[in-house]
């Protein structure tokens, strides 16, 4: 009996001890999924001192699930796991949707500090050979120091040193300032520019100010300040426009960036519009400059005189339509028959100016003459240049008048009058020539060569040498004396063929018909100088005088 009992006691005990190891079994695991649900509320710890790494390739775990694993079971769906760790891990830092999005994007990794129930929790992410990788472990600090996985921090320490490296590498100024505008970061190009302006001495810390006097106060964000520093080692200052972004804490980011190529090049614009505004100020004619909006932008003194418009209208920097309008109000235009016309006309004004084809004459109503001008400028801007040719006008019908007086002067002569250029060319003839020859005066219009009048001449007179000889000296090939001989017409005319040298190296051959009352009438008209009108006027008296006597 005392055997049995004491079977029956180590039975029962055995019984015991596996239904606790069961319950400890199962309550461990209930407590487990009980932190992980208690994750996204605040309550609850993380239970175990390791770190947890996860591995994803575009959203598919890779790595495999620890049977400790407070976020994931074993069995769960790979393909849906990130989401699903992401929903845990997301309540616990507000950064971390922003972070998984840049990390995503654009590859850059993050360490967040997280707090699971009493527990402090380090969150990582990066990117390894195309993979995306989370890692999920206690943190915290001990004796001033934080818990982080090797890998996340090697990460996170090559990123920062690659972007030291840009900011030292940048050629730009780069300075940041605390609440109390003292320097407390610069990059290599300002640590520089501080040794350049102390003359190659190592400055201290904090570094000094560059732009202090300059900066007060700070431009604001978004904002550009030109700055400039006289420095030791150059005659020019150096230029610089400076801006400024606000950061966390009351600190500022502060960026300088070299334009003195800029400087330079609006220096010389500046100095080049002094020069061309002084010297379009001395023009007369007339210049108006308007955009590519078509709004007048640049005008010259010439423009008020000519177009009589006030300066206070010109200033306002009206359109081309409201200029034109103005031009007409003050008849500065030619007249057009109706108002739709002349819509039209400013139409091919502006298109012919941009085409660089506008050229006309105005004929304004109080008898001055413009010259309008429109040529295209850089940018799709027009400029108009107004020219008063009243002068050169008047001059021009008053040397046509001229020209048509001494025409009929000449028409008025009974004499065949020709002139010819060096190079044989006919500068002008009278009617009498082409009655003479037997020629329509406007068949002359075109001015023949004198290889074309000879063979006319030849043509109608008895074999000569004379042509041959007018030829040899229209050409210059001969002595250029006043030269006389005689031909005759088919029709028994004899005609006296006069050469005289003119101005210019012209040459005037003159035909004049001879009186048959005369023995000789060559030696008649050679006892004088050769004067054309003279002759005529001779030849018309002796003319007289024997119709008289008949």
């Amino acid at each position: 009996m005392p055997i049995l009992d004491n079977a029956a006691t180590l039975i029962f005990l055995a019984i015991v001890l596996c239904t606790a190891a069961v319950a400890v079994a199962l309550t461990t695991r209930l407590l487990r999924r009980r932190d992980a649900k208690a994750f996204a509320t605040g309550h609850g710890g993380l239970s175990t001192g390791l770190f947890h790494t996860y591995k994803f390739r575009e959203g598919y775990l890779l790595s495999d699930i620890s049977p400790d694993d407070p976020f994931l079971d074993a069995d769960a769906d790979r393909s849906n796991t990130f989401r699903q760790l992401l929903s845990m891990l997301t309540p616990l830092n507000p950064e971390m949707t922003d972070r998984i999005k840049a990390l995503q994007e654009r590859g850059e990794p993050f360490l967040l500090d997280a707090r699971m129930g009493s527990d402090l929790v380090s969150i990582g992410g990066r990117e390894e050979s195309g993979e995306l990788v989370l890692t999920v472990g206690p943190g915290g600090e001990t004796a001033g120091r934080q818990v982080v996985e090797t890998a996340t921090l090697e990460t996170l320490q090559s990123e920062l040193a690659d972007l030291r490296a840009t900011l030292d590498s940048n050629s730009a100024l780069i300075w940041r300032e605390d609440e109390r505008r003292r320097v407390i970061w610069g990059n290599a190009a300002y640590v520089t520019m501080v040794e350049r302006m102390r003359d190659g001495e190592t400055p201290g810390w904090p570094l000094p100010q560059l732009f202090a006097d300059q900066l007060e106060p700070a431009p604001s964000d978004g904002t550009l300040r030109r700055c400039q520093l006289n420095l030791p080692d150059r005659e020019d200052p150096a230029w610089f426009e400076v801006s400024r972004e606000a950061l966390s804490g009351g600190t500022a980011l502060f960026t300088a960036q070299r334009i003195d190529r800029l400087i330079a090049a609006e220096t010389s614009l500046r100095t080049f519009l002094q020069t061309s505004t002084k010297t379009f100020a001395a023009l007369p004619i007339g210049l108006a400059v308007f955009d590519r909006r078509r709004e007048l932008v640049t005008f010259n003194p010439a423009l008020l005189n000519l177009s009589e418009i006030p300066f206070d209208f010109l200033s306002t920097r009206p359109d081309l339509s409201s200029f034109l309008d103005a031009l007409r109000e003050r008849q500065r235009i030619p007249e057009p028959r109706d108002y739709k016309a002349w819509r039209n006309e400013i139409t091919r004004l502006e298109e012919g100016a941009e085409n660089g084809t506008y050229q006309e004459l105005w004929e304004l109503p109080d008898g001055k003459s413009f010259r309008v001008l429109g040529r295209p400028h850089p940018d799709g801007a027009i400029a108009f240049m107004f020219e008063d040719i009243s002068a050169e006008v008047s001059l021009t019908r008053q040397f046509r008048a001229d020209l048509a007086m001494f025409q009929a002067v000449l028409d008025t002569l009974p004499v065949g009058l020709a002139v010819f250029k060096a190079d044989g060319s006919m500068l002008s003839c009278n009617s009498g020539y082409a009655r003479l020859w037997g020629q329509d005066p406007t068949a002359l219009d075109h001015m023949p060569s004198l290889g074309e009048c000879t063979a006319l001449w030849a043509a109608n007179c008895e074999p000569s040498g004379v042509w041959a000889d007018i030829r040899s000296f229209v050409a210059h090939e001969v002595e250029r004396g006043p030269w006389l001989d005689e031909v005759c017409s088919r029709a028994g005319v004899r005609l006296s063929v006069r050469m005289v040298p003119a101005k210019g190296r012209a040459t005037v051959v003159q035909f004049v018909p001879m009186d048959e009352s005369l023995s000789d009438p060559l030696a008649e008209l050679a006892e004088n100088e050769p004067t054309p009108l003279l002759d005529a006027a001779r030849a018309v008296s002796e003319g007289s005088d024997a119709a008289k006597t008949a």
